[in-house]
């Protein structure tokens, strides 16, 4: 699995360059949250460099709204933006203890860098897309949108959208009235997925492409 390595330092340094970056109101609730999450941590400033990076990372993987803008981004570029925005925005909203990570990373006189590997967004585990058709019948909007497919032969599919389709502009609005019940044909690739109700990566059939028969 990919990951992306964010460095404390470098948000420091580049803050007050960047800071139009971090204005985003939702990294800003998002930073609010990580920061809340941090303070019930139970760090210390005797807290070893793992220990710190373990709660870090507890905190990220327990806000699904960052995982899921993640993810969404595409690539490794968008993802380790979003990181060090976020990063930035700690910084801005002046989060006591992630300052604290911030001045053990600068203090460390030996060139060692304190480091955050934050998941990166899923990976594919085969480029050839696969194909189904049947009917849905059943779509869930939660963190993400769940399809399920019933095939000719009587199998139920579960799908997962969470990145753009073409021609979903068409019934994303709506989806459980646009596509339960209907026939459809669709393609598809097994990646993982990251689930925060379980806190770890998920093997999902990603949709690629759906038609409406």
């Amino acid at each position: 699995m990919k990951k992306i390595l964010v460095s404390l330092l470098a948000a420091v340094c580049f803050v007050n360059v960047h800071a139009q970056s971090a204005g985003d109101s939702s990294m800003h609730a998002t930073a609010v949250a990580v920061c809340d999450c941090l303070g019930k941590s139970n760090l210390t400033d005797s807290s070893s460099a793992q220990e710190l990076q373990q709660a870090f990372l507890s905190c990220i993987t327990s806000s699904p709204d960052f995982l899921t803008k993640m993810m969404a981004g595409g690539d490794m570029d968008d993802a380790e933006k979003m990181a060090t925005d976020l990063a930035m925005e700690l910084m801005k909203i002046n989060c006591p203890t992630f300052m604290k990570m911030a001045m053990a990373m600068a203090a460390n006189g030996d060139g060692n860098e304190l480091n955050f590997s934050l998941p990166s967004t899923p990976q594919v585990k085969t480029e050839k897309a696969e194909s189904a058709e049947g009917t849905i019948v059943n779509v869930e909007e939660k963190d993400f949108l769940y399809i399920t497919l019933k095939t000719a032969a009587g199998r139920e599919l579960n799908f997962i959208y969470y990145t753009y389709v073409p021609g979903s502009d068409d019934w994303l609005k709506d989806p459980v009235a646009k596509l339960k019940n209907k026939n459809v044909s669709l393609s598809y690739v097994n990646t993982e997925v990251y689930q925060p109700k379980f806190k770890q990566f998920m093997n999902v059939k990603q949709i690629k492409t759906l038609t409406i028969q």
